[in-house]
């Protein structure tokens, strides 16, 4: 795959990452790891075990990091001297045996000595398992584990395909580093993010509907994680892969989305709603047969009740972020009363905004009004984020009224 720019964020600026590798076959994924980890602007260095030099070579390690790799521990005590306030160590892969060793104090390997002075260093640390399933599924590496996560480590789940518990995409790996460093942001918040198309059927076979992507709403779940949200709900669809630590309700139909909206703020208590799907202002009749091609069909429309007004109602302690796309970014303060957001994101479609693309952003809060020029979807969601981390919303009752449907 190319690389793409906009894929990556830059949070790891500043950061060393040290790569502790045990022993396992998914140490061919680790050359490809620490290449994007250095383009969201990570200094990489590997660490590895006897055993793991067996089976991938230090040489392809110094080349992928463009440093020299320990496989040993000599009088610069590199378990120590490589380590400061800025660096994370990431176990990966991470071993059954070597699960085991950290989570019992015994530090007689390279991953494990690295990982006995970071976790009494204060280092953040996340440990990437990789193994054969029934292994992982064992009832004394699932309590290890369970060990690992109450000392503070971040344990990123496994890919799991028939026997094997295979290493996590380098995405999710990348996400989980991030939340080790800026978790704290969003810590104990709950996030719905309402994202992508919608459609009305027109008959059987033919629908309305419109050209979002869900590529913000993508961006909004990573971003969510990284920043360290507990509860991350994304209700309508995307044709990028939303992340498994996200709560995904895949509806396309309006209606279904609506009801799962309705559900799920019933069910949880957001901080934030964020809100960049295009809902379709429409209600229509829908045929039950499908519609003769060879003659004129009239398709009525009849507008319907905003569902971000609803939203409000349902609502009324959460922060409401709405996005309005125009032929020009004008804000008119009249269609937002009854919704009232606390932010609401203008964009035009004069610079093709759907899917990977740039866009200019305005972005009203509060009085403020702000320009954020030629930014991409994974730069316009931490944006957000960063202005309503610290927003709060005077708490009220949920209103008793559901989502019309």
């Amino acid at each position: 795959m190319n690389y793409i720019e906009s894929h990556f964020e830059n949070m790891l600026s500043g950061k060393k990452i040290i790569i502790a590798s045990s022993a396992s076959i998914s140490i061919y994924r680790i050359p490809d790891l620490i290449r994007d980890l250095k383009r969201e602007g990570a200094s990489v260095v590997s660490a590895m075990s006897q055993q793991a030099v067996s089976m991938i070579g230090q040489t392809i390690m110094e080349w992928a990091t463009g440093n020299p790799v320990v496989t040993q521990i000599t009088g610069n005590i590199e378990h120590i001297s490589m380590f400061d306030e800025n660096t994370i160590l990431l176990v990966a892969p991470a071993s059954y045996n070597t699960i085991g060793k950290m989570a019992n104090g015994i530090s007689d390997s390279i991953p494990s000595l690295f990982f006995s002075y970071a976790l009494g260093h204060g280092n953040k640390i996340v440990v990437v398992p990789a193994m054969h399933r029934d292994m992982f599924e064992n009832p004394v590496n699932k309590e290890n584990i369970e060990k690992l996560k109450k000392l503070g480590v971040l344990v990123v789940d496994p890919e799991f395909d028939e026997t094997k518990a295979k290493i996590a995409d380098n995405d999710r790996i990348i996400d989980y580093v991030c939340r080790s460093i800026y978790g704290n942001a969003l810590n104990g918040k709950n996030v719905l993010i309402i994202s992508g198309r919608s459609e009305l059927a027109i008959d059987p076979v033919r629908v309305i509907t419109n050209r979002s992507s869900g590529y913000t709403g993508y961006w909004l779940a990573r971003n969510a994680f990284r920043l360290g949200a507990s509860i991350i709900t994304y209700v309508g669809n995307s044709e990028y892969n939303i992340p498994g630590y996200a709560t995904y309700m895949e509806k396309y139909n309006l209606r279904d989305i609506i009801v799962e909206i309705n559900t799920y703020i019933s069910v949880n208590k957001y901080d934030y709603i964020i809100m960049p799907m295009a809902l379709m202002d429409f209600d229509m009749k829908e045929s039950k047969t499908k519609l003769d091609s060879g003659a004129d069909q009239n398709l009525v429309l009849t507008p319907r009740p905003k569902v971000r007004d609803r939203i409000r109602q349902m609502a009324l302690g959460a922060v409401l972020v709405l996005f309005n796309l125009e032929s020009e970014k004008s804000y008119n303060s009249k269609k937002f009363e009854k919704s009232d957001p606390d932010m609401v994101v203008l964009n035009s479609f004069d610079k093709k905004p759907f899917g990977d693309t740039k866009n200019d952003y305005t972005i009203i809060s509060k009085g403020r009004k702000e320009e954020i020029e030629n930014a991409d979807k994974a730069t316009i969601s931490l944006e957000i984020y960063n202005r309503i981390k610290d927003m709060t919303r005077d708490s009220g009752e949920p209103g008793m009224n559901s989502l019309v449907l």
